[in-house]
């Protein structure tokens, strides 16, 4: 995950996420197409891989690829797609889609979290865990992923950005552990 706080900064945590990705997460977010297009076109790449070693092949016509563009996604995606080609970057597509994600979240006051659980919170707790969050975090909106896992014994662990709040039974006895060595 980005942990870059500031957007124009050369300087990036993420080994694997390139400046050049972030730069086009930026211009794919401020040519404000809908969310859900990109979305699908993310999707389109995953589900059908040669779609991208076909676009990223330098054996493979430029015309080909602008036509294999024009043939497979909507219109409001189909330019910034072939200037990716024109300029050799399909390689970082994915990078591109996973940057433009956090971009449009701190673009937009959501901080994405991850909840792992024993048994569901009820909509009174993660409305109260939100209210925490949106007020130590600045933002609008938290984004919830719930994952269920029983090997925590009880209690949650959340995670968020690059801190992990754990009050979990598994996590407490590890605690108690350390102290009785």
């Amino acid at each position: 995950a980005i942990l870059c706080s500031d957007w124009s900064s050369d300087v990036c945590s993420s080994d694997l996420m390139t400046q050049t990705a972030i730069n086009y997460a930026k211009v794919l977010y401020e040519l404000g197409i809908d969310k859900t297009i990109i979305e699908e076109t993310e999707e389109a790449f995953k589900k059908v891989p040669k779609l991208r070693t076909s676009l990223m092949s330098p054996i493979i016509p430029i015309q080909v690829k602008h036509s294999i563009i024009e043939k497979v996604f909507q219109k409001e995606i189909k330019n910034f797609l072939k200037i990716l080609c024109d300029y050799h970057s399909v390689e970082v597509i994915e990078d591109i889609f996973s940057a433009y994600k956090e971009y449009y979240n701190e673009q937009n006051g959501i901080l994405p979290a991850v909840l792992t659980y024993v048994d569901c919170p009820s909509e009174q707790q993660l409305e109260q865990m939100k209210t925490f969050l949106c007020k130590k975090y600045h933002v609008k909106e938290v984004e919830w992923q719930l994952e269920q896992d029983d090997k925590l014994l009880g209690g949650f662990i959340l995670h968020v950005k690059d801190y992990e709040y754990d009050w979990s039974l598994r996590g407490r006895m590890n605690q108690l552990r350390l102290i009785w060595r």
